[in-house]
């Protein structure tokens, strides 16, 4: 669904829009990142711009970071934007850019999509390295068993060579 901001009433307009993101850069999983999402708000126009207020609520498709296995977490995100038409020039690289300025949403000839909003909202609440639960074992360095699977039975007194002072150092510490 595509908002033109420069054609909306003065009231707004109150959208409520199914979210699902199919498409993942980061992996070739074919299973959508977004499911049974949805993007509800409002639009209102103002003298900056389009105020979009709203809130998104989906099912986000994760692997672990540890153990690799899929997972789903639950996301509920409020969302505020203001929609602007055109991009403007923050200036040289020393410009300061504002927190104001950090909500601005830019529209390509003034069409807003809520599918790209959605998307952009989703890959910002992400966290960095996902964890199915936070006891996680994860994988065996040495032979790569789901250690919350198996007890694969591989030594983990070893250390890694480029580790050696750091294990001499704390053993000195004890």
């Amino acid at each position: 669904m595509f908002l033109d901001i420069h054609d909306l009433a003065p009231g707004g307009l109150a959208f409520d829009h199914p979210v699902s993101i199919r498409d993942r850069a980061d992996t070739d999983d074919d299973r959508p990142l977004v499911r049974d999402g949805r993007l509800r708000g409002t639009a209102v126009p103002t003298e900056r711009g389009v105020e979009f207020r709203g809130r998104l609520d989906a099912r986000v498709h994760l692997a672990c970071s540890r153990c690799l296995e899929p997972f789903e977490v639950a996301l509920g995100e409020d969302v505020t934007l203001t929609l602007v038409a055109d991009a403007v020039e923050f200036g040289g690289k020393d410009a300061r850019v504002g927190d104001e300025d950090a909500t601005l949403f830019y529209t390509e000839g003034g069409r807003a999509d809520l599918d790209e909003i959605a998307r952009e909202q989703v890959l910002l609440s992400l966290p960095l390295k996902p964890v199915c639960e936070d006891g996680c074992r994860g994988l065996c360095p040495a032979c790569g068993t789901n250690r919350n699977r198996l007890e694969c039975g591989c030594r983990s007194d070893a250390v890694d060579p480029r580790l050696a002072r750091l294990a001499e150092f704390r053993r000195r510490m004890r």
